[in-house]
């Protein structure tokens, strides 16, 4: 970096670091102190204590010490002729990507002497220097965003914001040329250049403009091409192109959802290291841009994204101003070098009282600081710490002394050099008390559950007594009824004859729904378990078959039955299975009209039986079908037509086939019908143990 340094006409100007270069004098005990910056090209002087009768000389040595990067010190015991200083140490101060941009330094006109402590303190004064700076550019940062979205939404002409874009970043950054490319219009995706550019009217980037004005990028390739294909931020510390003047380079995409825009690259003839402040700028930048850009065709559009940009700003200055979690920074001693507002808020602690204090003698409860200081000095003589990089909850205290629950996350922001760390701090006190209440909450569902699942078991346990006591007279009186059809008392009349009729009808319905929550209580109790030996499944639809074929005769219904020659044995509890069957086959004609069909099937698929019975009934609303099988329920169609029915039925034959290993499936159409399809495990090594019947076979 070989520039002539230069001075204003007034090189002496307030930034800021008077606290600083007055300490500096103080422990080098000096009396010329101050800060040397760049500021382009040029190196100017601020805040100077005990101004030189050379300036000249004080910033021909802050040049060297940029020049050098490193700490800079000399004594000269005899004087040189034009020289007034003497004595000279210069702390080079850093920006974000570790280049030099400035000097804290200290001088005197005769000689003097630093010990190793005075110069551990202008270190540390270099670095809070350091941290003056990156607030500044933090809150520029803010203000080129601000500068550079307020333009691209007051401008009709993309060229302008782009222009303007160019202008802003290398204000901003330092970079010496900068330069715009689009997309060319041929639809070949290649990037041309917009001969837009910044600072290329220096001499020393003659040839650069040249050759990228008459060059094409394709997608991928290259500093911007890579950026416009990956569209994130390429950043090159070393692209070999010294001899154009350009040997560190970044870019950036001005992007939309309709693809890039532009790619804005920058150009500098030192190399300089990735700098996250930046990118995180021009990542912004070239999404804001590029949204604005989009909308810039349409007058509407426009002002809508005029509208959004300004919430966006309004959004981001408020979301700065009220942030919830505190951020704490600590020096290498555990005390506060940085505290915001939310810090304040939270710990009651203002940032002119705590700064420079141990957050250990602060904010740390007592019993927690002799482990708090341990482990800083773990960390400082082995490295090893127990908190950094992971989110870990704590307790805190305010200054009023109230202890309350934290959640903290601690990183150190540079793996080298004395040990800072940066601390996000989030009150979790409400979301404790939130646990804290769900769990007594939960507790409480807890009992509540049991007591219901009591009075569920009292419930169950009434009902099959109930149903019990109800069974043994039921069967009496179906039994007398029967003597009295039979003519045991004596010879009924017709009218007789049809009274008792219809008694049994009503008896044998109380009987089955008596029968049904019976076993309804036995399936809640675990007590209704298949007891199973090898069954023959053809066999037990014949009989299901004749016990059904009474009521199809009676409504004139055909009903078939459709077996195969084989008998197939699954293993099975018969008595189980034949209630099974006798249910769906009972439905299928109760639900059938008078005059339909009925058909059942049962045949071996592999290793499966599958027996399914079809019928041509009134059938079930599509809407209905997943509430078949639960208890209770009953079709709308089945009410409209008044069919009796309890509703427990096919929720007892569901039960049944899945704890035989088997499932059950229904399909039906209003109007139509209804299938239903028992599938069952077969048992091969039993098959041929069980005796063939003689089949009842396509039996109308």
């Amino acid at each position: 970096m070989n520039r002539t340094s230069t001075t204003r006409p007034s090189a002496v100007t307030g930034r800021g670091f008077n606290e600083a270069v007055l300490v500096a004098a103080t422990l080098a005990r000096v009396p010329i102190a101050g800060v040397a910056l760049l500021e382009g090209h040029e190196l100017t002087l601020h805040d100077v204590r005990g101004v030189s009768p050379s300036q000249e000389e004080l910033l021909l040595l802050c040049r060297q010490t940029v020049e050098a990067d490193d700490l800079v010190m000399f004594a000269q015991v005899r004087p040189y002729e034009g020289r007034a200083i003497r004595f000279y140490t210069g702390v080079p101060v850093r920006d974000d990507d570790l280049r030099t941009v400035g000097v804290l330094f200290v001088a005197a006109r005769d000689v003097r002497h630093l010990d190793h402590d005075a110069l551990e303190a202008l270190l540390a004064l270099g670095w809070q220097v350091e941290c003056e700076l990156g607030a500044e550019r933090a809150a520029r940062a803010v203000e080129v965003r601000s500068r550079v979205l307020s333009k691209a939404h007051r401008a009709a002409d993309l060229a302008e914001v782009l222009q303007f874009c160019l202008d802003e970043v290398c204000a901003h950054t330092g970079w010496p040329v900068g330069h715009v490319c689009v997309p060319a219009a041929d639809g070949t995706g290649e990037l041309m250049s917009a001969k837009l550019w910044h600072g290329a009217d220096d001499g020393r980037f003659g040839r650069l403009r040249e050759i990228m004005e008459n060059t094409r990028v394709a997608p991928g390739v290259g500093l911007s091409g890579e950026a416009a294909a990956t569209l994130r931020p390429k950043w090159m510390d070393d692209i070999g192109l010294t001899e154009l003047g350009a040997a560190s380079g970044f870019a950036f995409p001005v992007h939309s959802e309709d693809g890039v825009v532009a790619v804005l690259e920058f150009f500098d003839p030192d190399v300089r290291r990735p700098c996250p402040r930046v990118l995180a700028l021009v990542t912004e930048l070239g999404r804001e841009v590029g949204l604005a850009a989009a909308r810039m065709s349409d007058r509407a559009d426009l002002l809508q994204s005029q509208t959004m940009l300004q919430e966006t700003v309004h959004q981001l200055r408020t979301v700065i101003s009220t942030a919830h979690d505190a951020f704490i920074a600590l020096d290498e001693d555990g005390c506060v070098t940085e505290w915001n507002a939310a810090a304040e808020r939270m710990f009651g602690w203002p940032r002119a009282d705590i700064m420079g204090r141990a957050l250990a003698d602060t904010v740390v409860p007592e019993r927690f600081r002799a482990d708090h200081m341990a482990g800083i000095a773990r960390l400082k003589a082995t490295g090893e710490a127990s908190v950094l990089g992971r989110q870990v909850e704590l307790a805190a205290l305010r200054r009023d002394g109230q202890e309350f629950p934290i959640e903290l996350y601690v990183w150190q922001p540079e793996p080298t050099g004395p040990y800072r760390f940066n601390a996000f701090v989030r009150d979790i006190s409400e979301r404790k008390e939130a646990e804290r209440a769900l769990r007594d909450a939960y507790a409480r569902e807890q009992e509540v559950v049991e007591e219901l699942r009591g009075l569920d078991q009292i419930k169950t346990d009434f009902v099959a007594n109930v149903s019990h006591e109800l069974r043994t007279p039921l069967t009496s009186i179906s039994g007398y009824l029967e003597l009295l059809v039979d003519g045991v008392a004596g010879e009924l009349t017709g009218d007789q004859l049809e009274m008792t009729s219809i008694i049994q009808r009503n008896t044998g319905r109380l009987l089955r729904l008596v029968e049904d929550i019976l076993t309804v209580g036995k399936i809640d109790s675990g007590q209704f378990q298949p007891v199973v030996e090898p069954t023959d499944l053809v066999a037990l639809v014949e009989a299901a078959v004749k016990s059904v074929e009474p009521a199809a005769v009676k409504k004139a219904i055909t009903l078939v039955c459709q077996l195969g020659p084989e008998p197939i044995v699954v293993q099975a509890d018969p008595n189980q299975l034949d209630r099974a069957l006798i249910n769906v086959l009972s439905n299928a004609v109760k639900f059938t009209q008078p005059a339909g069909s009925v058909v059942i099937r049962a045949r071996c698929v592999g290793t499966e039986a599958r027996i399914t019975v079809a019928d041509t009934g009134i059938g079930i609303a599509q809407d209905e079908l997943p509430k078949l099988f639960s208890r209770f329920f009953r079709s709308s169609l089945a009410i409209e037509h008044e069919i009796q029915g309890t509703g427990l039925g096919l929720a007892i034959v569901k039960h049944i086939v899945e704890r035989h290993g088997g499932d059950i499936s229904v399909t039906s159409r209003p109007g139509e019908g209804t299938m239903v399809t028992i599938v069952l495990p077969v048992d091969s090594e039993a098959d041929a143990e069980v005796d063939s019947p003689q089949p009842l076979c396509n039996r109308e």
